[in-house]
């Protein structure tokens, strides 16, 4: 198997990784710059591990596009509660204790057995979120803490999708978070991606992979907008029904092609290794 695309821990596994997250982050202002763009992707074709570039490729591209979404946010009535109140949703994703006491097949439950199993620390949220602050330029407080609560439910969408922290299943949920979105930041960095494993796996029929992602992505519920809080206390298959998201099939036929194993929960098979 091509040890990138099934590695946790590669440098650009976790690059993917850090995209969802970068897509809130406004240096300067709304403006596209395609120049900036070609020019950062041309460098990251030469230097895969220069990830900077794909941070220069969002800020190029990104527009306007997370204002669009804050507005419809802002105007349903799960949006107003949650600015008015000021509900973070890191504090729920933290709360360990909390978590670990769920039924075992609420997505919540699943979070869980996730952060924990695959060493990650939602306390890294909390840091990131206040480093993050500081690159949103013009933003009012409310479309900053909106983009901080989007990044925030990154591994939600990691459990509720099912796609795994390998590099495929982070360019796939980048392919999802493109069709959700519109993001052209985020749409570059997938194209660029989708263009590379044609190239690099000719052997592989991955693209069909990424291609599953957008479709899943546009066929879903603006997850965004969505109520997490309330969704972690539910079934995981009643939340997938709820906010339609559909099983990964290309992806998962791609892990059992491969011969990669994915991470059993309570007889779930949700996650690669």
């Amino acid at each position: 198997p091509p040890p990138f695309f099934f590695s946790t821990h590669h440098p650009q596994t976790a690059m993917l990784r850090s995209l969802v997250g970068s897509e809130m982050c406004i240096r300067d202002s709304n403006r596209v710059k395609p120049i900036k763009a070609i020019k950062a992707i041309i460098a990251l074709s030469k230097d895969n591990e220069d990830t900077e570039q794909v941070f220069h490729v969002i800020d190029a591209l990104k527009g306007s596009s997370d204002r669009k979404y804050f507005k419809i946010f802002s105007k349903s009535e799960i949006g107003k509660k949650i600015l008015k109140e000021r509900i973070h949703l890191v504090d729920t994703l933290k709360d360990k204790e909390s978590l670990s006491k769920l039924p075992k097949n609420t997505l919540g439950y699943k979070y869980y057995e996730f952060i924990y199993k695959e060493n990650l620390s939602p306390e890294e949220l909390i840091d990131a979120s206040e480093k993050s602050k500081k690159e949103f330029g013009n933003r009012t407080e409310d479309e900053i803490f909106f983009n901080i609560r989007k990044r925030d439910m990154h591994d939600l969408w990691h459990v509720t999708t099912g796609y795994g922290r390998d590099a495929l299943g982070e360019l796939s949920l980048l392919a999802f978070t493109y069709a959700q979105e519109q993001n052209r930041g985020i749409g570059a960095i997938a194209l660029y991606g989708y263009w590379k494993v044609g190239r690099e796996f000719p052997d592989f029929n991955l693209r069909k992979v990424i291609r599953e992602g957008y479709k899943n992505g546009k066929n879903a519920t603006l997850w965004s907008c969505e109520d997490w809080e309330e969704l972690i206390k539910l079934p995981i298959d009643e939340v997938r029904e709820k906010i339609n998201s559909k099983k990964p099939e290309l992806y998962f036929s791609a892990l059992n092609d491969l011969g990669a194993e994915p991470i059993k929960f309570n007889d779930d098979k949700v996650l690669v290794n």
